[in-house]
């Protein structure tokens, strides 16, 4: 399992945490620290489509 953290283009206080796990990745949404939302499980090409593998990455760690 990975955890990439990463910093939203748009908002310099949004962060986005992808976690990949068995059966696609896990997506939560953290704005000034705290999560936003509950989270969300979700495929690769819906990451892609609302670009946040184009984001810089914050860091990445393996679990």
């Amino acid at each position: 399992m990975t955890r990439t953290l990463y910093q939203d283009k748009f908002n310099s206080q949004k962060v986005w945490e992808v976690t990949s796990i068995s059966h696609g990745f896990y997506l939560k949404q953290f704005i000034c620290g705290k999560q936003f939302g509950r989270g969300l499980k979700t495929s690769k090409e819906y990451i892609k489509s609302i670009v946040i593998f184009d984001m810089q990455i914050l860091s990445k760690e393996e679990k």
